[in-house]
């Protein structure tokens, strides 16, 4: 860090810090959700980000374009094309379809004549395609008490079919899925092939607020949430010479919070991704004990009271760093490096111990399913 201060001054090296980072964060993907009515989209929507972000409804919910918002991603909910609102021949104009970065193609049964022609109509207009078969779950039940079916068995005849249906068209992929069961089949392989189609910052904007289904997942979001981490750290750095007397306690905890909500949307584990997991989970011994954890790691992390205690334990003298800062250049370069050792220490811990609330909720989550 002293390197970095030497060879430019740290306002120049920060301001550069901030473009970046603010480049993720103010990056938008926008995704167009198609389908008939009574598909799943709206459930999709909110198993993709984790959290409850669409309504969902028995009857129908898209009588026009619904427009959903999780953090960076910005989903289309569209209704169907071919109705007498929203005849084939204007639908894309309609839309605006080819201001989307991705199109998914959403079927609960089987694809309809007007499926096939939109995703041929994508492809021409260079929109990468991605088909869904939703409530997947629902066919292996069926498959099972109709014909005595077995879950692959079902699986491929669902995969055949859509097969059969889309025929030479090249789309992305197939994806079987179930809205109740995220972590099972194919939402996380979905969601990892959106991201490699993407380009530049959007990448990492989706996959900060993708739901983090898989160790891939995972390891994605822990670059971009070290990129929060460094520049908290270098802006407490940056406080570590500011010459403002008793401005330094508060605003280090100001910094702290920001970055502290930052990683806590990157990971999912805000308190409406812990709501919709007990939907999945019901109020069981597994739910009730995650959520306890889950109430700790937000007293200890998000809440001001918290921060100040794990400040106090990171070993960090705070008022050596007030007397250090009025001391010309050297004191003021061991102040900003103890600011920035003490917010990099806590982005650290912090880090870890959201991956390892993630690992845990995804495995209580996946016995769950298995039971």
């Amino acid at each position: 860090m002293e390197t970095v201060f030497a060879n430019q001054g740290i306002s120049t090296f920060i301001e550069t810090l901030k473009k970046e980072y603010a480049a993720i964060k103010n990056a938008t993907v926008n995704i167009a959700i198609s389908g008939q009515s009574g598909a799943g989209k709206s459930s999709l929507i909110n198993a993709i980000v984790g959290r409850k972000v669409a309504e969902v409804g028995i009857t129908e919910t898209t009588l026009d374009i619904k427009k959903y918002t999780s953090n960076g991603i910005h989903f289309s909910d569209l209704p169907g094309c071919g109705t007498e609102k929203f005849p084939v021949k204007t639908y894309l104009e309609h839309c605006n379809l080819e201001n989307f970065d991705a199109v998914i193609v959403v079927t609960a049964n089987r694809f309809y004549e007007n499926d096939i022609w939109l995703i041929k109509e994508m492809i021409k207009i260079g929109r990468p395609v991605y088909v869904v078969r939703t409530k997947i779950d629902e066919s292996i039940a069926n498959g099972k008490h109709d014909a005595n079916l077995s879950e692959y068995e079902v699986f491929e005849k669902v995969k055949n079919d859509i097969k059969s249906n889309v025929g030479n068209i090249q789309i992305k992929g197939i994806y079987l899925t179930s809205s109740r069961e995220p972590l099972k089949m194919d939402l996380s392989k979905l969601l990892i092939d959106i991201e490699q189609n993407l380009t530049g910052i959007k990448k990492q904007r989706f996959i900060a607020d993708v739901a983090p289904l898989n160790e891939k997942i995972l390891a994605e979001k822990n670059a971009i949430a070290k990129k929060a981490v460094s520049y908290g750290a270098y802006t407490a750095a940056a406080n570590g010479i500011n010459p403002i007397p008793g401005l330094d306690i508060s605003l280090d905890i100001a910094i702290l919070i920001t970055m502290s909500k930052s990683i806590q949307n990157i990971y999912g584990l805000d308190e409406k991704s812990i709501d919709e997991l007990s939907k999945r989970m019901g109020n069981n011994a597994n739910f009730t004990v995650l959520k306890a954890k889950a109430g700790q790691y937000a007293t200890k992390f998000i809440a001001k009271e918290g921060i100040i205690i794990l400040l106090k334990r990171l070993s960090v003298n705070i008022g050596s760093k007030e007397v250090l800062k009025y001391i010309p250049f050297v004191g003021q370069i061991a102040a900003a490096g103890i600011g920035y050792k003490m917010t990099d220490s806590f982005g650290s811990d912090l880090i870890d111990e959201s991956e390892s609330l993630v690992r845990e909720i995804l495995i209580k989550s996946e016995a769950e399913i298995m039971r």
